[in-house]
């Protein structure tokens, strides 16, 4: 949240609006947003992108809200849901992998990201946005995440040009323990 507000306020801009203009359009994703959380709890998207949310369920089971409801952690703006498509989420792997043309400051930005920046454990070191593992074989550079509604991971293995994704419309699962001990590992053997 520190970095979102120092960003705001050297730009004057959202960090939606940020992130839309910078990371979103130039990559052509769009299908993805970061909205605001509406009155009723629903997340602000256009009708095209909101007939797409799934409905989101417990880990029992049990539905939470409606699709579209805007879960989140923190109540400010900028910290709830991000909305996206598979597609979109692909594009952005294949950007991460070096598989598209990208502007030179884009394409240094999100290398940027993949940076080490502090060591939580043996085996793994936290990156700017990042988590990077070491389990004896190639580094595997990811990032699970979810709320009480959804469950994702997105990773990759950047020296074999590896990525995964995978999302759940089932809250607090875990699915970055079987993406980083069998699946990652078994595709790049």
């Amino acid at each position: 949240m520190l970095l979102q507000l120092a960003l705001e306020r050297r730009f004057a801009a959202p960090i939606s609006e940020l992130m839309r203009h910078r990371i979103f359009d130039p990559l052509g994703l769009s299908s993805t947003a970061v909205p605001e959380r509406g009155s009723d709890g629903r997340a602000e998207l256009p009708p095209a992108l909101m007939g797409h949310a799934v409905q989101g369920y417990s880990a029992a089971g049990s539905q939470i809200g409606a699709p579209g409801d805007q879960q989140g952690y923190f109540d400010f703006p900028g910290t709830g849901q991000m909305f996206s498509s598979t597609r979109d989420l692909a594009v952005f792997l294949a950007a991460h992998l070096g598989e598209l043309q990208l502007d030179r400051l884009l394409w240094e930005a999100m290398q940027f990201t993949q940076q080490g920046v502090f060591a939580m454990s043996a085996r793994n070191v936290q990156a700017l946005a990042w988590e990077i593992s070491d389990y004896g074989g190639p580094l595997i550079i990811d990032k699970p995440g979810g709320l009480n509604n959804a469950s994702t991971y997105i990773g990759m293995i950047p020296s074999k040009k590896l990525g995964i994704i995978i999302l759940a419309n089932r809250g607090d699962q875990h699915p970055y323990e079987v993406a980083r001990d069998r699946i990652l590992p078994a595709l790049a053997r």
